[in-house]
């Protein structure tokens, strides 16, 4: 039997399974499968298109929604102004983004060049195969409920980061 309880689902490897309160916790166990599912892609992407899994999510982020600065796409990202920056360099330097003045400021907004484009496309598949490899064997109906359930804890645990960051800041009210 694994830890989920199913004789059929696959072996953890030794120290994935957690103790008692991570089974328990739905939280821990939603942040187990997504280390897992990010351990997957940090596998595939580099492996399909010789880009890291962050290099992927930049480009797609850009090709998704070019014209961002480097600071409004590590904002969307979460990622430092450094982190972004570098990934943008890196991506750049590739032939997969380009960076373009902004007219009147001393800002860059970032855009994926045709190479880019083309790199992304493919990948999407390969992201869309990888959703429904994962999402196999559960029902439309089960599928529409995740969402929901998604989409409120997403709304919590943005509420929470709010009131923790209101908090550090000292602001209470």
């Amino acid at each position: 039997m694994t830890p989920g309880g199913r004789a059929d689902a696959p072996q953890l490897i030794r120290g994935d399974e957690g103790g008692p309160l991570s089974r328990r916790l739905i939280v821990v166990r939603v942040i187990q499968l997504a280390r897992f599912i990010r351990r997957g892609a940090d596998l595939l992407y580099p492996r399909v298109s010789g880009l890291s899994d962050f290099e992927w999510r930049l480009l797609a982020r850009v090709c998704e929604t070019p014209g961002l600065s480097v600071s409004e796409l590590g904002a969307q990202m979460e990622l430092s102004i450094a982190q972004a920056s570098r990934g943008v360099k890196r991506l750049v330097l590739a032939g997969l983004l380009r960076r373009e003045n902004i007219g009147g400021g001393p800002g860059v907004a970032i855009s994926p060049t045709p190479l880019g484009r083309t790199v992304y496309a493919p990948l999407v598949e390969l992201a869309i195969e990888a959703d429904r490899e994962l999402t196999a064997g559960i029902s439309e109906a089960d599928l529409q409920a995740l969402d929901r359930i998604i989409v409120t804890m997403t709304r919590n645990a943005l509420a929470r980061v709010a009131r923790e960051q209101a908090l550090l800041s000292g602001d209470d009210g």
